[in-house]
């Protein structure tokens, strides 16, 4: 970390684990040897672990987020959170599970009704919704016309609300999106029923102005304590806007553009898509574009930018979700 602190240290990075040492899923679990190494970097290396309800409070105060500030996010609640949990507590590290509603108190390789009285009890565990059946939003999304796509997240939201009401108690305050897939008519439904923050499954860090919220995923091939370390360290780039917009794809092949905040800050920008990898973009002024038109085929697509950071010579990352609806797919069976 730099000697010295600097504007750009006033983020958190928020990480999302799923399964723990479990064999049976490697492409969602991470080991317990990994886990409780990170655990103990953080620790030793003097890491503000808070809560998302802290964080929240920070960032709606107005106030500057905390030099090395990281908050621990579990999705789903598989029966193996409570393998972390043995660890969390040894640490006295808080975290936030985004529960699948239908699945939790009730299917086998989940959290029963007792786990989740024993975390609750804690003062560790936060929850937090992640919808009723878990539906990935992009297929229903390019499946749906608005009007049934909102119809929809109406029932779910309603379902897993009134879940989450019956096992813990409370009204849920905070939402993850179900495989982090979003559009803009999803976000401004969440933000209408009152959550406080939205997370997606978009890498990067959290400047307290990104929305929604990105995590670092800790999982399978990228839940190697190298990975870990170097995800730390990587800062949230100010982006003002670009396209595409979130959501559904206006055209295809897309030319990707980004308007920077500070420019001059930054160099040595490349822009990614989830099927093209990293493409060296070109500088115009404030807009850093993909150096031609991207083609997408995947239903959906990461979109991001990484540029490097002229005073701290870190890398700097922003990323977004793209959906394509040329093809419209039907909504499969659910996959870990």
């Amino acid at each position: 970390m730099p000697k010295r602190l600097l504007a750009t240290d006033n983020y958190a990075t928020i990480l999302i684990y799923h399964r723990f040492g479990d064999e049976r899923y490697p492409s969602t679990s991470v080991s317990l040897q990994d886990f409780r190494k990170q655990m103990e970097y953080l620790k030793k290396n003097g890491y503000n672990v808070i809560h998302l309800r802290e964080l929240y409070k920070i960032v709606s105060s107005g106030k500057a987020i905390p030099p090395k500030t990281v908050v621990i996010t579990i999705d789903d609640g598989y029966r193996t959170t409570m393998k972390a949990f043995e660890i969390l507590k040894e640490y006295r590290f808080p975290f936030t599970v985004f529960l699948y509603m239908e699945a939790v108190g009730r299917y086998p390789d989940f959290l029963t009704k007792e786990e989740l009285e024993e975390l609750q009890k804690s003062g560790l565990a936060d929850f937090g919704n992640h919808l009723y059946s878990h539906p990935d939003l992009a297929v229903l999304r390019a499946k749906l016309s608005p009007k049934e796509y909102l119809k929809v997240l109406e029932k779910e939201e309603e379902l897993s609300r009134k879940r989450f009401k019956e096992l813990l108690g409370s009204e849920p305050e905070f939402f993850a999106f179900p495989y982090g897939s979003y559009d803009r008519l999803s976000v401004e439904f969440f933000k209408k029923k009152g959550y406080k923050l939205l997370l997606s499954q978009d890498r990067g860090s959290y400047s307290g102005k990104e929305d929604p919220i990105p995590r670092m995923a800790v999982v399978g091939s990228l839940s190697g304590f190298r990975n870990f370390v170097r995800n730390l360290q990587i800062e949230p780039l100010p982006v003002v806007s670009h396209y595409p917009e979130i959501g559904l794809l206006e055209e295809n092949p897309v030319t990707v553009r980004f308007l920077l905040k500070e420019p001059e800050k930054y160099k040595n920008c490349s822009i990614y898509t989830s099927e093209n990898g990293w493409v060296k973009a070109k500088k115009k002024g404030k807009v850093v574009e993909s150096p031609f038109p991207l083609k997408i085929k995947r239903l959906k697509t990461r979109i991001g930018i990484r540029c490097f950071n002229r005073e701290t010579g870190r890398k700097a990352e922003f990323f977004f979700l793209a959906i394509n609806g040329e093809k419209p797919r039907r909504a499969g069976q659910r996959k870990d």
